[in-house]
């Protein structure tokens, strides 16, 4: 056992595998009787073993087994959760916190739930503090119950209305603030942040989703990182610069890979694919490699939903590189088309590609070039209804911009540019630099890609104000950037259009 422990360590799954096979072979055939203690735990850690190590059917073997032989409901939980069974973890869940002396309802109505927030946000206003933060809970009872309330929470969310996650998340974190922190705070309180951040409140919450990582390397929990940077990046995290968020979550991929996790890091990868392509946190054949290793790997752990998102991303990588004329896939000759989604993986994978949850700010992205699409629009004939439309979008967009500078100030001042370019046509310095406000803000946050728009939408301006000169100029500029970024399509369309500045207008 300690072999495959070490194994473990070192991320040699397959290695550790057969310790543990091996381990077990050794006990007795009455061991779940006379050694429970010892069995328990070395099934375990084969399943574990086997999972990451791709032997779903040994995994699975190992983990029905835990379920039949355990002894009681806690000694169960693992497996549950580990063969993709939400209802019955969160059965379980429930079973061990009523035994705990917990009264866990059947349902919570959103009303009961929408004043349980407010109230858990503001006490912890209240006790957040040195004082609390020194106050050790020591009764191990109640560190149970939060670590099943974190459990029974993760299981409601793929079986259960969201306000019933809210209400355990608010549960266990109102338990914490009243007693003091534990191994299982900073989780609880990340989870929270996911759930209720809003563009009113982004601030705050993101500061205690700061407080919760300071938190977590207090306790030194290695083993929830991958989890606190889910959860750390479906809420708060989309203050701080995308570009940065993918790196991060890059590095939680192969953590969470690397510890058994694998349900947790391809979301990572995702999510983290997500965030480099609409912030250019990368060039874009870099991204495609990139996204062709997370498919290979995928052929291995045999997850369907995950390899549907992954190759919807390289076909968006692929077109803007050049159309896919030599970087496109035929999808199922390359890539096979596994059917069997893993132990556990499909439900998980499933509720986290979502990404239109209240939490996240990509629906700005949306917002954005919708903006832009529908002033072009406005270009060609005025429409009072998609000049309101505008109106409101610039609005939303000064909020969000306010929360997460790095993110969306850029494309605030394009869209502000662009609408100034409709309404005051004649007025050409004022244009002039608000595109090039636009220009050097996108620059400013390393979004290249957005960087050549802003200098395209800058030359399109030109040329319909008959500056030929300017016009030239801009769409070089933005001809360079696209080429940064690897978008071979982007940079040749532009080319028809600058190689002769009297030709008409023509966009790509």
């Amino acid at each position: 056992m300690k072999a495959g422990k070490k194994a473990l360590d070192g991320c040699d799954h397959k290695m550790a595998y057969f310790y543990f096979l091996a381990a077990v072979s050794f006990l007795p055939d009455d061991s779940w009787e006379s050694y429970y203690d010892l069995s328990l735990r070395l099934n375990v850690l084969m399943a574990r073993a086997a999972n990451s190590s791709c032997q779903y059917d040994e995994a699975e073997l190992t983990l029905q087994r835990i379920c039949k032989r355990a002894r009681c409901l806690q000694d169960k939980l693992l497996a549950y959760f580990l063969l993709g069974h939400p209802n019955q973890a969160y059965a379980t869940c429930s079973s061990i916190l009523t035994q705990l002396g917990e009264t866990v309802p059947e349902t919570v109505t959103t009303e009961t739930v929408g004043d349980m927030i407010p109230e858990t946000l503001r006490m912890y206003s209240e006790v957040y503090g040195d004082d609390w933060l020194g106050q050790k809970m020591e009764d191990t009872t109640l560190c149970n119950i939060i670590k099943f309330y974190s459990a029974m929470a993760s299981a409601a969310y793929f079986c259960k209305p969201s306000h019933m996650v809210a209400y355990f998340v608010c549960k266990m974190v109102q338990l914490s603030l009243q007693n003091g922190v534990c191994q299982y705070t900073p989780l609880a309180l990340m989870q929270l942040t996911s759930i209720v951040i809003r563009i009113d409140n982004a601030a705050f919450i993101h500061r205690i989703a700061k407080n919760a990582l300071a938190l977590s390397e207090k306790f030194g929990s290695s083993g929830e990182k991958t989890e606190l940077c889910v959860n750390y990046y479906m809420g708060a995290g989309h203050l701080d610069s995308y570009q940065l968020g993918a790196n991060q979550l890059r590095k939680a991929f192969s953590s969470g890979l690397s510890s058994g996790n694998a349900n947790t890091a391809f979301y990572c990868a995702g999510h983290g694919t997500h965030f480099s392509t609409i912030s250019a946190e990368t060039d874009l054949p870099s991204l495609l490699l990139q996204i062709d290793y997370y498919l290979r790997l995928l052929e291995i752990y045999k997850s369907e939903m995950a390899k549907k998102f992954f190759l919807c991303y390289r076909e968006t990588v692929s077109t803007l590189i050049d159309k896919g004329q030599s970087t496109g896939i035929d999808a199922k000759l390359s890539y096979g088309n596994a059917s069997d989604p893993g132990i556990g993986n499909k439900p998980v994978l499933e509720k986290c590609f979502d990404i239109s949850k209240p939490g996240h700010f990509f629906i700005y992205v949306i917002k954005f070039y919708h903006g832009l699409n529908s002033l072009d629009m406005i270009k060609k004939q005025a429409n009072y209804s998609k000049s309101k439309e505008v109106g409101e979008i610039i609005a939303s967009m000064k909020v969000v911009a306010s929360q997460s500078e790095s993110n969306f100030r850029n494309k605030l001042e394009l869209l502000e540019a662009e609408q100034y370019g409709v309404t005051s046509r004649n007025d050409r310095s004022t244009a002039f630099h608000a595109y090039n406000t636009a220009i050097a803000s996108a620059q400013k946050a390393k979004f290249i890609h957005e960087q050549g728009l802003a200098c395209e939408k800058a030359g399109f301006y030109c040329k319909r104000m008959k500056d030929n000169v300017k016009s030239l100029m801009y769409f070089n500029q933005a001809r360079d950037c696209y080429e940064k970024w690897g978008s071979t399509e982007l940079k040749s369309c532009l080319g028809n259009v600058t190689a002769d500045p009297n030709q008409p207008l023509v966009k790509c």
